[in-house]
């Protein structure tokens, strides 16, 4: 585990930190795993809300971009997705344009292939393995711009980026969830957890919609659905969406809940999703819900709402219309 490897590292390389170090830390999932670094001169970069407000709650400086500020040291803790992982390690050299780059992560993350790429392209100064995971590092300068990462364009006209849901395309189980709900969607609604924005976009393409509220906790996700749902009717919230309210009760909820956090299966977040709709609906709205079928939302659905049937979907994705109670 990260904490592990940072402890360790600060005890056996101690001459690699120093106490007046300015400190950037990409991709940090937790308070805990800043608790070993000074607060003092410490900045954490993260773009997924949930987290974000942890680091902050705690007093630790968190933003999502990189700004002129320049620091002597950087430690990534690498997602899960190769191509995030680069880009971040591209930024690193950036912030720390004459310093030390420590590159951290398990095994399961991808550690070794990060490792074996970065032996190709710069001088590693040592790697050291323990507790299910690889830490390395290195000095900059340090041409690495091969890792900048840029959006991609997927059908024509949606813009997607490295690390957000569905990345390489149009989310199947969204295409399914257009199709049963777009031309029954009318008044006021919300899109929980929208992504990059593909739902919002077609279900805005019918003129019943008065007004649509978007929620998504991944800001570069959030950031690429401004440019793809580009819609008066639509107000944007950069929150974590277990923690939102409507500002009045919706006549319509569509979602395509996840069931990962921080690349870690946790199913129970669609039930939590299925709370929240059941409080922001009127008596007389509805929601819309796509879903593996493998993933058992019924109970909760009817814990929380009074009436529900499955659409048509696919042999992979159950739609799902419920009505509250």
């Amino acid at each position: 585990m990260f904490p592990e490897r940072i402890e360790f590292l600060q005890r056996k390389f101690g001459l690699l930190f120093s106490p007046d170090d300015k400190v950037i830390f990409f991709n940090p999932e937790s308070v805990t795993h800043c608790l070993s670094l000074s607060f003092d001169n410490l900045v954490t970069y993260q773009t997924f809300y949930p987290v974000v407000d942890q680091l902050e709650t705690a007093g630790i400086k968190c933003v999502q971009n990189i700004s002129q500020q320049k620091f002597n040291l950087a430690i990534i803790s690498i997602p899960k997705s190769k191509k995030l992982a680069r880009h971040l390690i591209y930024l690193a050299t950036k912030a720390v344009p004459e310093g030390l780059i420590i590159v951290d992560g398990n095994k399961t993350s991808g550690i070794e292939s990060i490792i074996r790429d970065l032996k190709k392209r710069t001088k590693i100064a040592n790697v050291i393995s323990k507790a299910h995971g690889k830490t390395v590092w290195f000095e900059t300068p340090a041409d690495l711009q091969i890792y900048e990462d840029f959006p991609i364009v997927v059908e024509g006209s949606f813009e997607t980026q490295a690390g957000v849901f569905s990345s390489d395309g149009i989310d199947p189980g969204s295409e399914i969830l257009v199709d049963a709900a777009a031309q029954d969607l009318s008044g006021a609604g919300a899109d929980l957890g929208g992504g990059w924005g593909y739902l919002s976009a077609k279900v805005l393409e019918t003129n019943s919609i008065s007004e649509l509220h978007f929620i998504e906790a991944d800001f570069n996700a959030l950031n690429l659905a401004k440019n793809n749902v580009n819609d008066q009717r639509v107000k944007f919230y950069w929150c974590d969406a277990l923690k939102w309210d409507a500002p009045k009760l919706l006549d319509f909820i569509i979602m395509n809940p996840p069931f990962h956090y921080l690349g870690k299966a946790m199913p129970s977040l669609g039930v939590d999703f299925i709370k929240v709709a059941s409080r922001n609906l009127k008596k007389s709205g509805t929601l819309w819900m796509v879903a593996n079928r493998h993933l058992p939302y019924e109970d909760a659905i009817n814990d929380h709402f009074s009436s529900f049937t499955e659409l048509s979907g696919s042999k992979k994705f159950k739609v799902i219309r419920a009505k509250p109670k």
